[in-house]
């Protein structure tokens, strides 16, 4: 084990992956039984996640994996049948498998007990009717080549083959991957000999090329088509060996030369792993440097306003935009490499579904689209609570019981649908069930019988704001209580995530027919887009995705109800808070000249609020920098920029500020670094 730990991260990002394949693959294996490309597909993950297990020396999951391929081996083979009963068995089997698996990222040894795992995958394997038909099937070809077998392949009998491997440059476990080449082989065959020598390769081996002479059934087609499943092979040549035993008549109407030579390439990815700490460290400089090109070109302005038209100033203005050009295009390949398709996080869903919706005795179906959409990966890790409650919210309250669904006209089978879309600069991933529906007035009679709203309010919330009511703390419609929902401590959770992501959900519902929830998230938050406005010394900027329009409203049409700044726009009661408000100044009006007021109108969910600044300054691109510790949570401010002269621009947090317009001591802080120097302020942000 200590010749292998140097291999260990790449081993548990490959385990990662074939558990995954796994865990999808019987899901869809439960649905369509008879798919010989996927039982092929899943057989394959279990081989190579048993191979690479005993050659890192972790014998429990080699073990256990060896028990499952057991009756996977016999579901291809025709001599069982997966039925839901052996998928359980096996769904078992990989949430054993993810359990050792995370034991041994977390440092922990992958000795686990499964005794009784065994005996069960052992009980299954044996239960097989001892009738059914036995099918010779070493493994499972493509189509394509299969037609090919009676030309490319002399015949199904034993022929030996000496096989060139070269493994990939980037390949880090070169041993270990000779290895997999090895349990592979063996598995269809014998090999006879290996240059360098086996025990060479197995102790810090760090070579590219070996070969393998091994004595198979079933030829060419079947080498090439192991070799076409096994990563990180830059090129692989087969050499047949001309005096072939028992080759048959096919063989003898071809040249020793047309038998012997076929040899195939394998274009490998041209990709690396590389650390989530160090992308992030990346995307930190390449903020770094947004910044830089925002200073620069002021730089040029200025100096263009004070000197004019002179050489010097034509070359800095020159380099200017062309810095500009080379920061955009860097800043654009960096934010693409923290793109991941969003299937990362569906594929953790349909397992989840499907075990809830056994346990509620309902018969659930999901469906994921858009799975190629591609989302940064720190939003992809903080919307998987989001969903998780969406879902159960849907399986529980959403679907109904398949009887109800049967006098209701629906077939009895629920449906869940994942959707993910991009449109511009945000991705939208939409959680549609075809449902019972929400029933309105019963939610706003909860919110009402909570104190969530009042009566004057449930009187004159439209159908679209009384749907939002769901959100709220402790607020829930469930007639009784149950392991998936109906404490009122879920849905909060998703609006609280969502909002923090600087991202909106929304919903829709039909009574009958279903819901749908729709969650808008920007593709990152590293760097955005920002309205800067500011307030007597103050630049303080909003970011562009809360803003809708700004105004200017004639001064006496502000009012004051209760003690707070409100207007009538566009036929509503829209509240106001001045900037110095936000800042722990003076709450007054705040007028912009000729008895106006201008007015930044922002909103979140479906709430609107009216910011009242001195002047608007422009948009500009910023890098949100998190408040330090010596500020604390500043209500109403969701962190800190540096703009491009160097000083520092607080970040206003709509979400927060509509929700909570208190304002806390830790505002007056703030005031004291508000547009100081970026040196002199270091100390109060990240």
């Amino acid at each position: 084990m200590s010749d292998m730990s140097e291999y260990l991260g790449v081993f548990l990002d490959e385990a990662e992956e074939q558990v995954q394949v796994l865990d999808d693959g019987l899901l869809r294996l439960e649905k369509d039984p008879d798919n010989k490309e996927l039982i092929q597909e899943i057989f394959r993950a279990a081989h190579s996640l048993k191979s690479a297990s005993a050659a890192m020396g972790f014998t429990t999951m080699s073990q256990l994996t060896h028990a499952a391929e057991n009756i996977l081996e016999k579901i291809r083979s025709d001599e069982m049948m997966p039925d839901s009963a052996v998928i359980d068995t096996l769904l078992t089997a990989v949430d054993a498998l993810k359990s050792i698996k995370d034991a041994i990222r977390s440092g922990q040894s992958d000795e686990h007990d499964i005794a009784d795992l065994l005996s069960l995958l052992q009980s299954a394997c044996s239960a097989a009717p001892k009738d059914a038909p036995v099918v010779e099937q070493p493994i499972q070809e493509p189509e394509s080549t299969a037609a090919q077998r009676e030309t490319d392949d002399p015949s199904n009998q034993e022929s030996i083959h000496e096989v060139q491997i070269c493994l990939s440059a980037d390949c880090e476990m070169k041993s270990m991957r000779a290895q997999v080449v090895f349990c592979a082989l063996e598995r269809v065959g014998k090999i006879l000999r290996v240059t360098p020598s086996r025990e060479e390769i197995s102790e810090n081996w760090l070579g590219r090329e070996f070969s393998v002479i091994v004595s198979v059934r079933g030829g060419e087609v079947l080498l090439h088509d192991i070799f076409s499943h096994i990563s990180e092979i830059d090129s692989y040549e087969i050499e047949s060996d001309p005096r072939l035993k028992d080759a048959g008549p096919a063989a003898r109407d071809k040249t020793p030369g047309e038998i012997s030579t076929l040899a195939k390439k394998v274009e490998s990815d041209q990709t690396i792993r590389v650390s989530v700490s160090r992308l992030d460290s990346l995307m930190n400089l390449v903020g770094e440097l947004v910044i830089d090109r925002t200073r620069v070109t002021q730089l040029g302005q200025e100096l263009e306003a004070k000197y004019g038209n002179i050489e010097i100033v034509d070359s800095l203005r020159e380099t200017a935009r062309h810095m500009a050009r080379i920061v955009g295009d860097l800043q654009e390949e960096v934010m693409k490499t923290r793109l991941l398709p969003i299937a990362q996080l569906f594929r953790r869903f349909p397992r989840m579904v499907r075990d809830l919706a056994q346990k509620v005795g309902k018969d659930i179906d999901i469906v994921l689209e858009g799975e190629d959409t591609e989302l940064d990966r720190s939003v992809i890790e903080e919307m998987v609570d989001p969903l998780s409650h969406l879902l159960r919210n849907s399986i529980d309250h959403g679907i109904e019981s398949p009887e109800e669904r049967l006098r209701a006209g629906k077939t009895a089978k629920g449906n869940i649908r994942l959707v993910a879309r991009q449109e511009e600069n945000h991705v939208i991933i939409e959680v549609v069930d075809d449902g019972k529906g929400m029933d309105v007035e019963k939610i706003k009679a909860s919110a009402l019988a909570r104190g969530v709203i009042s009566e004057t309010e449930a009187a004159t919330l439209s159908q679209e704001a009384t749907l939002q009511l769901i959100f709220a703390s402790g607020l829930s419609t469930a007639e009784k209580v149950s392991d998936l929902s109906g404490r009122g401590v879920g849905m909060d959770v998703v609006k609280n995530n969502v909002t923090r992501l600087h991202g909106t959900v929304r919903v829709k519902t039909e009574p009958g027919k279903g819901s749908t929830l729709a969650i808008r998230l920007p593709l990152t938050l590293a760097i955005s887009q920002a309205l800067l406005v500011a307030e007597e010394r103050a630049t303080v900027a909003i970011p562009l995705v809360y803003v809708v329009e700004t105004t200017r409203v004639p001064r006496d049409t502000v009012k004051s109800v209760n003690g707070r700044h409100v207007i009538t726009f566009r036929d509503r009661v829209l509240p106001l808070v001045s900037l110095n408000q936000v800042l722990g100044r003076t709450s007054g009006v705040v007028e912009c000249g000729g008895g106006q007021v201008r007015i930044v109108v922002v909103r979140s969910g479906n709430k609107d609020m009216g910011i009242m600044v001195d002047n608007l300054l422009g948009e500009q691109e910023i890098v949100l920098k998190p408040l330090g510790t010596a500020l604390g949570d500043i209500a109403g401010m969701s962190g800190a920029t540096i703009l491009g002269n160097g000083t520092v621009a607080m970040v206003v947090d709509v979400a927060g500020l509509i929700e909570h317009t208190g304002i806390n001591a830790a505002t007056t802080k703030a005031w004291k670094f508000v547009g100081s120097d970026a040196e002199e302020a270091v100390q109060y942000i990240q």
